[in-house]
C-alpha cells in the first residue's frame, strides 16, 4: 500500500475527534499485549461517535457501549477506498509514533541504558585510567545499581550530556583528593570553586553535590549516608570540611593552639574549670589540641560528664563529651589528640549502641586509645533491668575489637544494658590516679 494511501487514511480519521477514543483504546491494548488483536469496548457513546462509527462500520449505532473486534475493523476498512491497509500500521501513522509495548519499552530502554553505560564508561577509562577512582565508582554503580545509580539514570532522562558533563566533575574532583591525600583539609566550597569555578557546585541539595557524596561513600566502603552527621563524617574521612556548627563536641581541660600558641578563649575557660562546646566550624580554625598530662578521657553520655567535671572542678584533667552518637566534630578533635601523642581513655554505656561507638573509636588508634570501664566486672556493675531486643543485639555480631567483641557475649548471656551513671565514683578516682 503506497505511503500516502495510509497518511491520507489517517489523516481522514484524525480531523474528527469523534474517532479519537476508539483509536487510543486501541492503542492502550497494543501497548498492553504487543499485538493489535481482540475487542475494544466503548463506553457510553455520544452522539458524535455514533454516527462515526456507524459510517465505518456500516451500520446505525445508539449512544450506549459498543464494542467491537480489531478483525471487523479490518473488515470494514477493506471495503472502502482504503482496502489493503492494515489496522496495525493505521494506528501508529494516526499517533505519528512507533508504538511499543510495554515490554518492548522495557527492554529499548535497558538497551539504551546498557549503550549509555559502556560509551561513557569508556570515555571515563580513557580520561582516568582503569583503575581510576571515578571509573572503579562508576563500574560499581552500573553493575550494583547503587552509589547513585538511581540519581544517575534520572539526571540522564533530563539531559544525558549534563550528567556526562556532571559525572566527569566527580570523578575529576576524585582524582583531585586522592593526590591531595595527607594535605591539608579543603572546605567544600573551595572545592567547588576550585574544580567548576562554582562555589555551590558541590552544595548537597545539588545533584553533583549527592553524587559526590555516593561517590565518596564507594571509596570509603560506606553505605550512602542519609543524615547530617553522616555526611559530615564522610566529607571528614575524604579530606574535606564544610563550614558547620550543628556539629560539636564538649571539653573540659584540653588545651588548644593556633599556631604555636595556645588559644586564649579556651586556656580562659581551663582556668576557670569550666566546660565548653567547639563545634566543627571552631575546630577547623585550629592547629592543635593536647593536654598538660598527655592523657584525655573520652565520656559518651552528657549527664555523666556534667557530673564529673563538677567533681573535678579547681583540678586541671582533660575530659571530653561525644554525647552519644560520635559526631564528626568529635572525630576531629580525637584524631587532633592523637597527633599530639596524647593517650585516650574511652568509656560508654554498655549496651549494643555503646559498644558500637567504642569499637568506632578504638579502630582510630589502636595504639594510644584505651578502652576504660568497660570490663566484665564494670558490666556486671552497671547492670540495668533494660531487657535488650533481639534486633538491638544483632548489632554485636558487628563488632571488630576482641575486648568488645569478649564483652559482647556478656551483654547477650544477660540480654540487658550496662549505663556509665552507676560508676561515675569509679570514673571520677580513675581520671584522678591514671598515671
Amino acid at each position: 500500500m503506497e505511503r500516502n494511501t495510509l497518511e491520507e487514511c489517517a489523516c481522514y480519521f484524525r480531523k474528527n475527534e469523534a474517532y479519537s477514543r476508539m483509536f487510543s483504546e486501541m492503542k492502550k491494548k497494543y501497548t498492553k499485549y504487543g499485538k493489535l488483536s481482540g475487542k475494544i469496548s466503548l463506553r457510553n457513546l455520544s452522539e458524535a461517535e455514533c454516527e462515526a462509527l456507524g459510517a465505518v462500520f456500516g451500520k446505525s449505532l445508539l449512544p450506549g457501549d459498543f464494542i467491537f473486534s480489531i478483525s471487523e475493523l479490518q473488515i470494514a476498512l477493506n471495503e472502502t477506498r482504503y482496502h489493503g491497509i492494515e489496522v496495525e500500521k493505521l494506528v501508529e501513522v494516526y499517533f505519528k509514533e512507533r508504538i511499543l509495548s510495554n515490554s518492548q519499552k522495557k527492554e529499548e530502554k535497558i538497551e539504551s541504558e546498557k549503550r549509555f553505560w559502556e560509551i561513557f564508561l569508556n570515555e571515563v577509562t580513557e580520561r582516568f585510567g582503569p583503575e581510576s577512582k571515578g571509573t572503579l565508582w562508576l563500574e560499581a554503580a552500573w553493575r550494583q545499581r547503587r552509589y547513585g545509580y538511581q540519581l544517575i539514570m534520572k539526571e540522564r532522562e533530563k539531559s544525558e550530556s549534563l550528567i556526562k558533563e556532571m559525572l566527569m566533575e566527580v570523578c575529576r574532583t576524585l582524582e583531585y583528593l586522592a593526590e591531595e591525600n595527607g594535605n591539608e583539609r579543603v572546605r567544600l566550597a573551595v572545592l567547588g570553586a576550585k574544580m567548576t569555578k562554582n562555589p555551590h557546585y558541590f552544595d548537597r541539595q545539588n545533584a553533583a553535590g549527592r553524587l559526590l557524596i555516593n561517590a565518596l561513600g564507594f571509596i570509603n566502603h560506606v553505605e550512602e549516608p542519609k543524615g547530617q552527621e553522616d555526611i559530615l563524617a564522610l566529607y571528614y574521612l575524604s579530606g574535606i570540611y564544610p563550614d558547620d556548627i550543628s556539629s560539636y563536641t564538649t571539653c573540659y581541660g584540653i588545651h588548644f593552639y593556633e599556631g604555636d600558641s595556645e588559644h586564649e578563649a579556651y586556656r580562659h575557660f581551663i582556668e576557670k574549670g569550666e566546660k565548653y562546646v567547639l563545634t566543627l566550624s571552631n575546630l577547623s580554625r585550629l592547629t592543635g589540641a593536647g593536654s598538660s598530662g598527655k592523657k584525655v578521657f573520652i565520656i559518651e553520655n552528657q549527664m555523666v560528664f556534667s557530673q564529673i567535671c563538677e567533681e573535678l572542678a579547681g583540678e586541671e584533667y582533660s575530659v571530653m563529651c561525644t554525647s552519644g552518637q560520635l559526631k564528626t566534630a568529635s572525630l576531629f578533635l580525637i584524631d587532633m589528640l592523637l597527633k599530639s601523642g596524647c593517650k585516650l581513655y574511652y568509656c560508654g554505656d554498655i549496651d549494643p549502641e555503646g559498644i558500637e561507638i567504642a569499637d568506632r573509636v578504638l579502630a582510630r588508634g589502636p595504639e594510644q586509645i584505651f578502652l576504660w570501664r568497660m570490663t566484665e566486672e564494670d558490666y556486671y556493675r552497671s547492670l540495668s533491668d533494660e531487657k535488650l531486643t533481639e534486633n538491638r543485639l544483632k548489632k554485636l555480631d558487628k563488632i571488630v575489637d576482641i575486648k568488645l567483641r569478649q564483652l559482647s557475649e556478656f551483654l547477650k548471656k544477660e540480654r540487658k544494658a550496662g549505663y556509665q551513671e552507676h560508676l561515675i565514683d569509679l570514673m571520677v578516682w580513675d581520671i584522678k590516679t591514671v598515671k
